[in-house]
């Protein structure tokens, strides 16, 4: 049993005349016969029997039509599915990150390997992403969901308080609100999502915070944290944290905020691109 026997068998049901059939399949007749009697063979029953120049169905061909019939069509369903992606063959994409930048090396050995004909672009600093280019499939992962386009979680963590290891602070057997709006905190500058995750949680809280350093870069927020030179907020997951680094990561228990990362297109959230990094980033991070 094959393929085409299936095609041929469906064909001789519905016309019921094995020259109609071999025509319209574009065969010759003997080569149907020959076909249908290799079928039969296979399946171990009768499936027609002839009457004059006509065939009339047995009961086995009238019970397994519907199966073969419905069957085809699924399979019919599957190669348009197929043809399709191929007339929209993917040759490169642009990953903006907006954050989880530390994600980067997993990300891109991971995407090689399973799109090696893909070219991946992976953008951080530039302005923000342009999604009505056609010419560039662009994805951005971000904490701040983009508005007409696909937004797919990543994941949701909590945002924990980072400080060093020699601090008073670090003793402490619960860490307060109170205890963080008088201490000089390192922070992103107003143009990152993290900041502005931040400055949300806060809005509200009849607070202001001391200040006492920005910076524009979030890898050397976390460099400096990572050597115990400052407190600030910290993404539980996305960050990574070591044990060994000269600093802890501390809940405050009177303020817990945490942020969702998503992965926003304009592909649809089912689309084999779009799925393959959500799993990947999330894969990576859970891990």
């Amino acid at each position: 049993m094959n393929y085409l026997h299936l095609r041929y068998f469906k064909k001789v049901v519905e016309t019921k005349n094995i020259t109609q059939a071999a025509k319209e399949l574009f065969i010759s007749q003997p080569a149907l016969s020959r076909a249908m009697k290799n079928f039969e063979s296979s399946l171990g029953v009768p499936l027609f029997t002839h009457k004059g120049r006509n065939i009339e169905l047995t009961v086995y061909a009238e019970k397994f039509y519907p199966y073969v019939s419905e069957s085809l069509h699924i399979l019919d369903e599957g190669i348009d599915e197929l043809r399709s992606l191929n007339e929209n063959t993917i040759s490169s994409v642009v990953l903006y990150l907006q954050v989880a930048s530390i994600s980067i090396p997993s990300l891109v050995r991971k995407f090689s390997k399973k799109h090696p004909d893909i070219q991946l672009t992976i953008m951080q600093h530039d302005s923000l992403p342009d999604y009505t280019d056609t010419n560039h499939n662009i994805l951005t992962i971000t904490s701040e969901p983009e508005e007409g386009l696909i937004n797919i979680p990543i994941i949701t963590e909590p945002i924990y308080l980072a400080i060093p290891k020699t601090h008073p602070l670090a003793k402490k057997a619960n860490i307060y609100l109170a205890d963080v709006v008088s201490l000089p905190l390192m922070m992103l500058s107003k143009k990152n999502a993290f900041r502005r995750t931040i400055d949300q949680a806060i809005e509200g809280k009849d607070i202001e915070l001391n200040i006492g350093s920005i910076t524009d870069d979030s890898a050397t927020l976390r460099s400096l944290l990572r050597q115990g030179l400052g407190i600030s907020f910290y993404p539980k997951i996305t960050w990574s944290y070591n044990k060994e680094d000269l600093f802890m990561i501390r809940p405050i228990e009177d303020f817990h905020f945490e942020r969702t990362i998503y992965l926003s297109s304009s592909l649809t959230a089912d689309n084999p691109l779009a799925k393959t990094i959500a799993e990947t980033l999330q894969e990576f991070f859970l891990k």
